[in-house]
């Protein structure tokens, strides 16, 4: 006996069957790289984020602490003006004269007379 062969149509049936069942498995894995590669991918553009995040702090730090040290600067320098406009000074000989011809300019004003 001749061991059984099945006929040409199921061989077909079979065989197309055989090339359904490898596509199938060709696609999981071609989805699962897929997935692998998205995972990776989201990965690496998170780490791109933190880094930017994070440069982008100490930038902040770094213009903050500049922004301080020059009000602070300002600040002191304001104060030391007012310091300096509040303290009483001595008139000089030439503040002297002027008030004298301030005076004399006004007296002579207010009285009609010459200056």
């Amino acid at each position: 006996m001749f061991p059984h062969e099945p006929p040409a149509p199921e061989r077909a049936v079979e065989a197309a069957m055989a090339q359904v069942l490898a596509a199938e498995a060709a696609a999981r894995e071609s989805v699962a790289l897929a997935h692998a590669e998205a995972a990776r991918t989201g990965e690496r553009s998170r780490a791109a984020v933190r880094a930017l995040a994070e440069r982008t702090e100490h930038r902040l730090r770094r213009l903050r602490a500049a922004f301080e040290r020059a009000a602070d600067a300002e600040v002191a320098a304001l104060q030391a003006q007012a310091e300096a406009l509040s303290r009483p000074t001595e008139p000089g000989r030439d503040d002297a004269a002027r008030i004298e011809q301030a005076v004399a300019r006004l007296t002579a004003q207010l009285t009609g007379g010459a200056p």
